[in-house]
């Protein structure tokens, strides 16, 4: 059984159909109260038939399907965009995918065609239950006997049902805006009393209350290696202690050894619920393929790449036809990066840059610059052909002995570097007690031919810190 890589991604390229509901048994509404009431006796059916809570399907299938009004609903009365065929029974619709690059792409699938809102249910219910291939228990959170609560259960399929690191907070705001919790109220007895904090007179399991975690998505081409220590922590199907039945893997059952490279594609930062401390995790998987096992592991499992960040200015140019993308944080830093767009959408010549970058990988540097694209700011790294910070060009010849300063030497600016020629470039100040015939000592010189300028680096006696100034404030 396959499904769309990302939700509601079939309505949103789609389009929408405002059908009725008649005989064909879908809910294609604007009016979401409308879509609820069609929808309450075979949602509440279905879920409570695999033990599953209602008001997580409910939400589940107006996400998914707008609200009933996405074309593949309207004629296919599929609500979740499971692909395939249902009894030989499919439609073929244009949808967008994300390549592993993370670029978004259009192709045409086949998606189930089912008789009925029902079956749709149904259908999506027993993937919950009966999971994939490869990992039966893969959507075992949102199990009624696993999820003490809605709330549990909605967060278990972040990551796992949907690639989107929202996707079970979104579904809990819908629970919450509409009341959908009353749906969980309804032929169950575990109810959703742990939710809502209603009262109950059956016996329940104590209240566990898990760990938070944040998500964030990344292209899933970046690497890092495993650590010397990554066999003193465990490999798990979600981040540890977010939800439950979490499941481990042996190390036993690997082939690894240290410095084994793995591929990542998701970074979570996990709060601790007592604490408050928080702890970074990383989804890892052993292979390039995306369809390959993935993992979580503790960042001190990792050995990743180190980034020196600086902060400064400078012009960077671009020239146009490159290959490539640009990033919202330095590929394969320890922050991860998502592609944002491909070099070619960067049709100014240049761009000014206001942070540096200097990312070590397995001994090999590159540089980056954060550039302001409109209001927002990327990433871009400087190995790109003919993407590069533009700096005066500057010619430097050792010098020796002593200068004064001159009468006007207060017009000039001392810098920690020959004026526009690092990007760390700063505007420093006089020393305390400059004025006219201080004797300085000088070390270096640099000529900037373009200008016909001068400058001088100098020392002034008692100050370790060294000043580049232009030669006209010097006599």
């Amino acid at each position: 059984m396959k499904r769309t890589k990302r939700w509601l991604l079939t309505a949103l390229v789609m389009g929408v159909g405002l059908g009725s509901i008649g005989s064909v048994g879908h809910a294609a509404t604007t009016d979401p109260q409308g879509f609820i009431t069609q929808l309450t006796s075979p949602v509440t059916s279905v879920a409570n038939q695999y033990k599953l809570y209602p008001s997580v399907m409910m939400a589940q299938a107006a996400l998914e399907s707008g609200w009933g009004t996405s074309t593949l609903t309207t004629q296919a009365n599929n609500y979740f965009g499971i692909k395939g065929s249902y009894n030989g029974q499919s439609v073929s619709m244009k949808t967008a995918e994300y390549d592993a690059n993370g670029q978004l792409y259009y192709t045409t699938a086949n998606f189930r065609k089912y008789p009925s809102a029902k079956a749709s249910m149904t259908d999506n219910a027993q993937l919950l239950r009966n999971g994939t291939a490869y990992n039966p228990k893969i959507y075992s959170g949102a199990w009624r006997e696993n999820a003490a609560t809605y709330s549990d259960a909605a967060n278990s399929l972040t990551g796992v049902y949907a690639t989107s690191p929202s996707y079970g907070s979104t579904l809990i705001s819908l629970i919450k805006q509409y009341n959908l919790d009353t749906l969980d109220d309804s032929g169950s007895s575990s109810g959703s009393a742990a939710d809502s904090g209603a009262s109950s007179t059956t016996t329940t399991k104590p209240t566990v209350t898990y760990a938070t975690a944040k998500y964030y998505g990344a292209t899933g081409t970046q690497t890092g290696r495993l650590s010397a220590k990554h066999t003193s922590y465990v490999l798990y199907n979600h981040v540890k202690n977010t939800r439950a039945n979490i499941t481990k893997t042996s190390w036993k059952k690997l082939s690894d050894y240290t410095g084994q490279p793995v591929y990542l594609d998701m970074r979570a930062v996990k709060t601790d619920p007592k604490s408050g401390k928080k702890t970074t995790w990383y989804r890892i998987r052993f292979s390039s393929k995306t369809t390959a096992k993935k993992y979580w592991l503790y960042t001190a499992g990792l050995t990743l790449p180190t980034v020196k960040y600086t902060s400064g200015t400078a012009t960077v140019k671009v020239n146009s036809g490159l290959k490539g993308n640009y990033y919202n944080h330095v590929f394969n830093s320890p922050y991860l990066a998502k592609s944002m767009g491909s070099l070619k959408k960067l049709t100014a010549k240049s761009y000014i840059a206001d942070n540096q970058a200097v990312k070590t990988q397995d001994g090999y540097k590159t540089t980056w610059y954060r550039i302001k694209v409109g209001s927002k700011k990327y990433w871009i790294a400087s190995t790109e052909a003919a993407a590069s910070p533009q700096y005066d060009y500057v010619v430097y010849t050792a010098a020796s002995g002593t200068k004064k300063l001159s009468s006007k030497f207060s017009k000039y600016h001392v810098y920690n570097h020959v004026k526009k020629t690092h990007f760390d470039q700063q505007t420093l100040k006089w020393p305390s007690g400059s004025k006219k015939g201080t004797k300085v000592t000088v070390d270096l010189k640099g000529t900037k031919p373009a200008y016909k300028t001068t400058w001088y680096r100098i020392q002034f006696s008692g100050n370790k810190t060294k000043y580049w100034v232009d030669a006209r404030a010097l006599q």
